[in-house]
């Protein structure tokens, strides 16, 4: 009997060393061992600006976690009453801070702007947001 309950308490020493020892995940990984990519944008992601005049509209993305090997920046423009996009414009080699042109937005229609931040080495960690402006 003593022997079975020494086993028994060996058994749950081990597992209980080998539960504490397993790394735990911080919540900030974005894919591949890297931190996930954070990003603020002006204007603000998940707004609409009111209308303003003329057809290009400035953009700022600032990468405020940027993973070690770079990122990829994907803007793209459409109207939202048929889809049809009007500015795309891809940087490679994105800096910490970005600012863009959007060019060609059609008067007096809703415009939706998607910008997309994927690492350059890990394509499971990306970063995604939309917000809305029109042109007069």
């Amino acid at each position: 009997m003593k022997k079975i309950t020494l086993v028994g308490l060996a058994v749950l020493l081990v597992l209980s060393v080998v539960v504490s020892c397993k790394k735990k995940k911080s919540g900030d990984e974005g894919g591949c061992g890297e931190q996930k990519i954070k990003v603020t944008t002006i204007p603000a992601i998940n707004t609409v600006d009111p209308p303003a005049p003329g057809t290009n509209f400035p953009l700022v993305v600032n990468i405020e976690t940027m993973p070690p090997s770079g990122a990829t920046i994907i803007v793209n423009a459409k109207s939202e009453n048929n889809g049809t996009v009007y500015f795309t414009e891809t940087r490679d080699k994105a800096l910490t801070s970005n600012s863009f042109t959007i060019t060609n937005t059609p008067a007096g229609v809703s415009c939706l702007v998607t910008v997309t931040v994927t690492s350059a080495t890990c394509n499971t960690n990306t970063w995604s947001g939309t917000y809305r402006y029109t042109a007069k």
